[in-house]
């Protein structure tokens, strides 16, 4: 059964992302409406990608009754908001990451009951080189160090290779604009400080954005959040961010950095006394992409690398069936708003232990 969408927002993740793959599982879901702020992008998109029905407002779209579910790709202050009101009207949400930017927010979306469901997008814990490593983890006592890392350079390098993106033509309702620039800078200010540094707000921007994927994935392979941040430092404006994690009997660092220089190592790697499992995520911007995932086993005599893989199967691709199967079927929900204030949680103690260091 063909699940009857539509899409809150119609940037750049829409555009090259969330469409693309939605037009190739064409047999699960149907495009059929959608509402985005500038009414230039809205018709230009949906033009592209022969969506019927284009909705002057939120309001309107959520009122759609041919709709059966919504994903939310609205600029992140507007999540809670918006996937509430869509439970509200009778609709299962795909909401986009982060689940919301403050913990308030986040814990009213989980608060509210339905028989509609809400499912976050971190792709990143559907990718199938993700799913082989964490077949492969030993128990959790073994473990001796974790390394997690997001050392890239921002997706514009890679997709204006390939496609496009179409921009609003300042159309945008400047009082729309005004709003919800304000209800981001209160939220930031709900969670760093009203008086936080700017790179410090920037910071967070970041591990909301990037760092949400890495630090989720880090959670669920894990089995759980670290018992503390025993240190973060942030540096170069807020686009480096450093943080130690102590899980009792070993420790994880995270290491991000958005720079110039063009890669994109995003990855982790899990120890053991004798064995190590590493794999990386590829850019999302560039389709199917190989993944690997790596098994290296040592001994005193002997020395063993084997590679799974290597995976093509998009990550996007493998969590919209999950949404699929959770909306038409009753599935598990593996990602459900609840999961996410765990990630909020963190982000908010990786500022907290980087305040410190400055004090």
């Amino acid at each position: 059964m063909a699940l009857s969408l539509g899409l809150i927002g119609l940037g750049e993740v829409a555009q090259l992302i969330h469409l693309p793959i939605l037009s190739r599982l064409g047999d699960l879901f149907a495009v059929a409406a959608a509402y985005d702020p500038s009414p230039s992008v809205l018709a230009t998109v949906a033009d592209r990608w022969d969506i019927a029905r284009r909705h002057p407002s939120v309001e309107a779209l959520l009122a759609d009754p041919g709709i059966d579910a919504v994903m939310v790709l609205s600029p992140d202050q507007h999540h809670g908001e918006h996937a509430r009101a869509a439970l509200a009207a009778g609709k299962h949400v795909f909401l986009e990451k982060p689940a919301c930017l403050t913990r308030a927010d986040l814990e009213a979306l989980a608060a509210v009951r339905s028989d509609k469901t809400v499912m976050v997008g971190y792709m990143r814990r559907f990718a199938p080189a993700f799913t082989a490593a964490k077949a492969a983890m030993p128990p959790r006592e073994e473990i001796t160090y974790v390394r997690v890392r997001d050392v890239i350079c921002e997706g514009p390098w890679f997709f204006r290779q390939t496609d496009s993106v179409v921009t609003p033509k300042d159309d945008i309702s400047a009082d729309l604009i005004a709003t919800s620039r304000a209800l981001r800078a209160s939220m930031l200010a709900e969670v760093c400080g009203p008086d936080a540094p700017a790179d410090l707000q920037t910071a967070y921007q970041v591990l909301t954005g990037l760092s949400s994927h890495s630090l989720s994935a880090m959670r669920d392979i894990l089995g759980g959040s670290p018992k503390r941040v025993v240190a973060a430092e942030v540096k170069l404006g807020g686009m480096q961010i450093t943080a130690l994690l102590d899980y009792g009997h070993f420790n994880a660092i995270y290491e991000c950095m958005i720079g110039d220089v063009v890669r994109f190592e995003a990855g982790m790697e899990i120890n053991t006394r004798n064995r190590r499992i590493s794999f990386e995520y590829p850019t999302p911007y560039i389709r199917n992409l190989p993944m690997w995932t790596d098994l290296q086993d040592s001994t005193e005599t002997g020395n063993r690398l084997t590679r799974l893989g290597p995976f093509h199967q998009d990550p996007f691709d493998v969590e919209m069936r999950a949404f699929h199967a959770l909306a038409t079927q009753g599935a598990t929900n593996p990602t459900p708003p609840a999961d996410s204030l765990a990630d909020l949680d963190l982000f908010g103690e990786i500022i907290a232990a980087a305040k410190r260091s400055r004090a």
